[in-house]
């Protein structure tokens, strides 16, 4: 009979519970990111256009105001400065760190502006480079050295990798008898009370393995550590392995399990996690962790920001619908910042790739939303409008094209 752990798992936890979809980010980047500021005035010309029209909205840029919800890291002062210089309007200030939008600003925001034009999303460093770059650390100068960006996102998930390597490293799968595939799991993996981290990695059973192994006096690789349990690999996932793959665990095994122990393979959760309503924690992305660190194409850093922003954007949109609400418009676009430091300029530059985008006109509660290939869609065939304010100076241009040159990653192009 086939053995299950999922008994284990808290409810929000166990891996039939539903949970709503995040964009791939290899799909989400099969399209290159603006430039901030290009997106910007993309975004205020398609405004002015038909497309924006039909949801019923209607574009006054007497009434409009520039918002925007980012975290307050000097990596993303650009923000400000690009807004400023299309709109010639200070922005209105809706977030906090870590990217979080802070709902209670809405009520001040819709008395500065009967339009709301926010822009916002979660933040993250890059190191343009071989193999695509690197995600979650800049350049700081002040202290002549790189740091985490966003340090509150790396700092959230860091913990969560850690564990994550170490059983990646300490999963072992064999072939001793050139036939039947085994797996050894340390019991910390399969069992929350063995394990005396308060992040629980926990291997499904169900998926991963097929039943355990049988003791045998004259079979020595069933003579398992204390601290180890032996089980049959799951025919489906010998079927994700490649022929190399297979021969590698047959002439060297045991090997460690690496990067094939994907999501669908293990649960991962923090037992002294705040617990919100309903018996979710409070900070919703800790419902995703185990495809933030399991990630096939995506580094953990980037996976996260797009976490964060598909909720916040979720919390944004659903906070607009309010009856409060219901005489002002709202425009929410809501992506990845994308932060670079350049040394020639000693200044940061921003990229933006967009996931959602929501239009709620005034009198009305409902709105009208964009996947990520419609904004692409309908932005790349603006023209983008002029900017008010000539600060090409200060936002630093040519280092824009500089970066923009330099950026090379790609799904499935990079390295932990």
């Amino acid at each position: 009979m086939q053995k299950t752990n999922r008994d284990w798992l808290p409810p929000y936890a166990h891996p039939q519970r539903f949970l709503p979809r995040i964009q791939e980010t290899r799909v989400l980047f099969t399209r290159e990111p603006y430039l901030f500021a290009d997106f910007v005035g993309r975004a205020l010309e398609f405004l002015k256009g038909r497309e924006a029209a039909k949801t019923g909205f209607k574009f006054d840029p007497n009434q409009a105001l520039p918002c925007h919800w980012k975290c307050s890291d000097e990596s993303l002062f650009q923000v400000d400065l690009a807004l400023f210089a299309y709109t010639g309007l200070n922005a209105f200030n809706k977030g906090l760190i870590g990217g979080f939008f802070n709902e209670s600003s809405l009520g001040a925001s819709v008395h500065h502006g009967r339009i709301n034009l926010d822009f916002g999303g979660s933040h993250v460093g890059y190191i343009p480079g071989g193999n695509g770059g690197r995600f979650g650390l800049i350049y700081r100068p002040q202290v002549r050295g790189y740091s985490a960006d966003c340090g509150h996102l790396v700092g959230t998930i860091r913990p969560f990798l850690e564990v994550y390597a170490d059983s990646c490293e300490n999963i072992l799968i064999s072939c001793p008898d050139g036939e039947d595939f085994l797996v050894s799991i340390p019991n910390e993996f399969l069992q929350p009370n063995w394990s005396a981290h308060s992040i629980k990695l926990m291997v499904d059973l169900e998926t991963l393995t097929s039943g355990e192994v049988e003791y045998s006096d004259s079979l020595p690789h069933t003579h398992t550590p204390i601290a180890r349990s032996l089980f049959h690999l799951a025919t489906e996932f010998l079927d994700t392995l490649g022929e190399e793959e297979i021969q590698e665990i047959k002439e060297n095994g045991p090997v460690p399990i690496g990067r094939r122990l994907r999501p669908h393979y293990f649960t991962i959760y923090d037992t002294a996690a705040e617990m919100g309503e309903e018996g979710l924690p409070a900070r919703k992305q800790l419902l995703y962790m185990k495809y933030i660190v399991g990630a096939q194409h995506s580094p953990p850093a980037l996976k996260a920001a797009i976490v964060s922003a598909n909720l916040e954007h979720n919390r944004v949109t659903d906070a607009v619908r309010s009856e409060a609400f219901m005489p002002y418009s709202f425009v929410s676009f809501t992506g990845v910042f994308i932060d670079c430091f350049d040394q020639e300029t000693n200044n940061y530059h921003n990229l933006f790739q967009p996931v959602g985008m929501a239009i709620k006109p005034a009198g009305q509660t409902e709105q009208v939303d964009f996947s990520p290939e419609e904004i692409h869609h309908h932005l790349d065939a603006a023209r983008p409008q002029k900017p008010k304010i000539n600060l090409g100076p200060v936002l630093g241009l040519e280092a824009e094209e500089r970066l923009r040159e330099h950026y090379t990653f790609k799904p499935g192009l990079f390295q932990r």
